[in-house]
């Protein structure tokens, strides 16, 4: 689970230019883990909006287990819900294209937060709903800069059915640079905090 020491706030630019934010805020209260993922990107071509994206989601954690997720996104005026709750048989989503039953123990598409999360071949999709792959492999550590200062971070590839990247993680596991591919253009994520 990730600590106060995760809050990630990363500015999202597009060739150079900034189209909005990607925001994670942990926090934890009577031995839950509250963990909050907002983006908002808004890509303009001179007065007007040629692409709109948000997403807020909340999920519970307790002992390392996905006990509840409540998220909602609207991607260029089309709005989805994704609702999910731990039940005995397994984590149950239900999204605009009806229940699903994910494993117990799966992560979700926004647990970018942890390098788990490339380590597992399913991931509950906290914005479409349902389940999908993801495929990733270890690349190299490499010395980015981060606010004026050199950091070492392992890099990672990895890719879903819906984004592809490279994503980093300095010596903690701490998620700390994001360079992502959706529909031919190269989205870059840099840490504010």
């Amino acid at each position: 689970m990730p600590a106060t020491a995760g809050n990630r706030r990363f500015s999202v630019l597009y060739e150079g230019d900034r189209i909005g934010a990607h925001t994670v805020s942990y926090s934890s209260a009577s031995g839950d883990a509250q963990v909050k993922t907002d983006i908002h990107l808004q890509l303009k071509l001179g007065f007007f909006t040629s692409y709109a994206f948000r997403h807020r989601s909340e999920e519970i954690w307790r002992a390392g287990l996905l006990m509840s997720l409540r998220g909602e996104t609207v991607e260029d005026g089309e709005t989805l819900h994704v609702d999910g709750e731990a039940t005995p048989y397994g984590f149950r989503v239900v999204s605009n294209g009806g229940p699903f039953i994910a494993p117990a123990a799966t992560l979700t598409s926004n647990s970018l937060w942890t390098p788990a999360v490339l380590e597992q071949a399913t991931v509950v999709d906290a914005q479409h709903g349902g389940v999908i792959g993801v495929s990733s492999h270890g690349l190299a550590d490499d010395l980015i800069l981060i606010a004026g200062r050199q950091v070492r971070a392992t890099r990672h590839a990895f890719i879903t059915p819906y984004i592809a990247g490279t994503i980093w993680y300095d010596g903690d596991g701490i998620w700390v640079r994001g360079e992502f591919e959706r529909d031919g253009a190269t989205i870059l994520y840099q840490l504010d905090t």
